[in-house]
């Protein structure tokens, strides 16, 4: 099983949105939210996914953003009752606490009576404290743990490995320097390695910014599989990079670079590498959310065509 964990900024929902409009979900893909705002579009996907009968996540205690805050704030109490609603009614949710030393159950914005819907999420030594006073007796769906060795002891059945794959660099220009480099084969030994899944931040990685500003550079991320399946991440970054003007000219260079290389048939299509062509054909400039959502939706495709192919799946 693969779980993207995306954080539910605006272009991540869009992603997932688009890619289960597509069906372009296979059933080994069980995405992830933790949700940074109270939004329509948060609300949205989710009604998507329940229509679809698609299975997805979405963490209860969210650690980032402003959506707890949000949630108890009555102008918008019109999204949160949708929500609740969701909740109350969707038999494909999983629902996700984030361990911490002090963590309790208070902490989740709803209650889930059903602890075979529930997953938990340890990432250091300390998150043993939460998981052990409150989940360690239960029979959750699935436990999050990073490669620790500790944690892989202690935490009991359904173990998942959680990673973050993505070396994010200070500046889109670094990316130049060292522009193709390992990501992951979690996808290829998560079964050998004892575990049920693998999930992984994409190409955003774990570091949550609220603060945005315009880049000198423009870099698209793009993972492929290499000779031996490995997951390989590929960065094309733009050329005229002395100052942060002209986004789109900056993008058109990097484009460029990618359609280079999906011709040299060093990458498998799908549907975002079918977009990024359309962009590239018509000179188009999307923004740069747009851009990091065409990123997010390849890699989860490729993966999902990766788990359907191994499993037979495929069509």
């Amino acid at each position: 099983m693969y779980f993207p964990y995306l954080r539910g900024r605006q272009y991540e929902l869009i992603a997932l949105r688009e890619l289960l409009e597509n069906n372009k979900l296979g059933s080994a893909v069980i995405p992830i939210i933790e949700p940074v705002r109270l939004s329509p579009t948060l609300v949205s996907t989710l009604e998507g996914f329940k229509d679809k009968r698609q299975k997805c996540s979405i963490v209860m205690n969210p650690g980032v953003g402003s959506f707890l805050e949000e949630y108890s704030d009555f102008s918008k109490s019109n999204l949160a009752t949708r929500l609740d609603s969701l909740i109350d009614e969707s038999e494909n949710f999983y629902y996700v606490s984030l361990m911490s030393k002090d963590y309790s159950l208070e902490e989740n914005f709803k209650s889930i009576a059903d602890i075979g819907k529930q997953i938990t999420v340890c990432k250091k030594p300390d998150d043993l404290q939460g998981y052990n006073k409150n989940y360690r007796e239960q029979e959750t769906a699935y436990n999050f743990i990073s490669e620790i060795g500790r944690l892989k002891r202690e935490v009991q059945g359904n173990k998942v490995k959680i990673s973050d794959n993505f070396v994010k660099l200070a500046r889109n220009t670094d990316y130049s320097y060292k522009d193709d480099e390992f990501f992951s084969d979690d996808h290829k030994y998560f079964i050998e390695d004892e575990y049920k899944g693998f999930s992984d931040y994409s190409i955003v990685g774990e570091e949550y910014s609220e603060s945005g500003f315009a880049p000198y550079a423009v870099a698209i991320h793009i993972v492929y599989f290499d000779s031996d399946e490995n997951l390989r991440i590929h960065h094309f970054v733009s050329e005229t990079n002395q100052d942060p003007t002209n986004p789109a000219g900056k993008f058109k260079e990097a484009l460029e670079k990618l359609i280079t290389f999906v011709n040299e048939d060093l990458v498998e299509r799908t549907l975002a590498i079918n977009e990024f062509e359309k962009l590239y054909k018509t000179g188009s400039y999307p923004g740069l959310g747009t851009v990091k959502k065409l990123s997010i939706m390849h890699h989860i495709e490729l993966v999902s065509k990766y788990l359907d192919r191994i499993s037979g799946d495929s069509e």
